[in-house]
């Protein structure tokens, strides 16, 4: 018996339909927005192998058919998987999994796609620019490079709010931002803000603040309509997500985290899937054997990201460890490196 019998039909007879008509109702519940969900579940099935390297995935009217979902949803979802080159595209034939190759130059292709492609006629069309100026080719690498230096090294001193309701949430979206700028991220809570921990003036000195959508409105308030705010869309890692959904109605599940915090946005979200029959049972704390002592009674641990690896380490084999977490979608991430860009512009001016 499931959290929810409205989440999933009985008799359904394929396993798959069953799993995206769950997705479906979970997508609805949560808010997010869809197209961000069905991109995370193509993304989930790649990381699982259901689809693999070479795989021609569903027709976007097929796929939107067994979701429930608008053809535009799913072309939408796949159009940004094209982009950060997860997806091809073949006329004519279909969307398949990008294949894999030893190659640096097309493994560097694999993961920015289409968006390396067009970064290199950027540079195409700049070095033609600048060799008709006078300069040479090795003249533009060179200039480029200092170039590119210089940015770099500006972008370090540009100070970044994260602004989250939990530590845990904060911490994880600034690991994903530190993949995309060097600059220096510093997570902040809505509860330091309120009590005064963190000051305001402390946001006001940032070059950059940064939220997510839900916290958007908390953060003006606080904040004002400042142009240094920069709301970002965020997506609860759907894998997750279902395992929570699935979990039979009475279930007692280990929660391992820093923050009370974590185990309340945990409990409103299990709230909004209709799973808040499971009861959790929560320890606070990064205590190795603790943890250990407190989750050996249970056959499923729900742990914050960044203490997965010690929670993995203390449990048995048996147990089933789901780590949960939101990130940054990867639109998002790009949005926020222009804008330290720009930032970076205003900042020499």
């Amino acid at each position: 018996m499931l959290c929810n019998n409205n989440i999933v039909k009985q008799n359904w007879i394929n396993p798959l339909i069953q799993l995206v008509g769950m997705i479906n109702v979970i997508v609805q519940k949560i808010g997010v927005p869809i197209y961000l969900q069905v991109k995370a579940y193509v993304l989930d099935k790649i990381k699982m192998g259901y689809y693999k390297p070479g795989d021609k995935l569903p027709a976007e009217r097929q796929l939107s058919e067994q979701l429930g979902i608008s053809r535009n949803t799913v072309s939408a979802a796949y159009k940004e998987l094209l982009l950060e080159g997860v997806l091809d595209s073949e006329q004519g034939r279909g969307t398949f999994v990008r294949a894999q190759t030893a190659d640096i130059t097309a493994a560097g292709a694999d993961i920015a796609g289409s968006r390396l492609e067009r970064a290199l006629k950027v540079i195409d069309s700049a070095m033609t620019q600048v060799v008709e100026l006078g300069f040479t080719v090795e003249q533009f690498a060179t200039i480029t490079a200092i170039r590119a230096k210089e940015r770099e090294l500006a972008t370090r001193q540009l100070r970044v709010a994260v602004v989250e309701g939990t530590q845990e949430y904060g911490e994880r979206f600034i690991d994903q931002l530190g993949q995309v700028a060097n600059a220096h991220f510093e997570a902040v809570t809505l509860l330091q803000l309120s009590t005064g921990a963190v000051r305001t003036e402390y946001l006001e000195a940032c070059d950059l603040v940064v939220t997510t959508m839900d916290h958007q409105s908390a953060v003006t308030e606080i904040l004002g309509n400042s142009p240094k705010l920069m709301a970002v869309a965020t997506t609860p890692n759907l894998e997750a997500v279902i395992k929570l959904a699935r979990l039979p109605i009475g279930s007692e599940v280990a929660v391992i985290a820093k923050t009370q915090g974590f185990i309340d946005a945990l409990e409103q979200l299990l709230a909004k899937i209709g799973c808040n029959a499971v009861k959790l049972m929560p320890y606070l704390g990064e205590d190795r054997e603790q943890i250990r002592a407190g989750i050996v009674n249970y056959n499923a641990v729900i742990t914050a990201w960044d203490l997965q690896n010690v929670v993995r380490q203390v449990a048995s084999a048996t147990q089933d460890i789901i780590t949960f977490y939101y990130e940054i979608d990867q639109g998002s991430l790009q949005q926020v490196a222009s804008r330290l860009v720009a930032e970076t512009d205003k900042a020499k001016e």
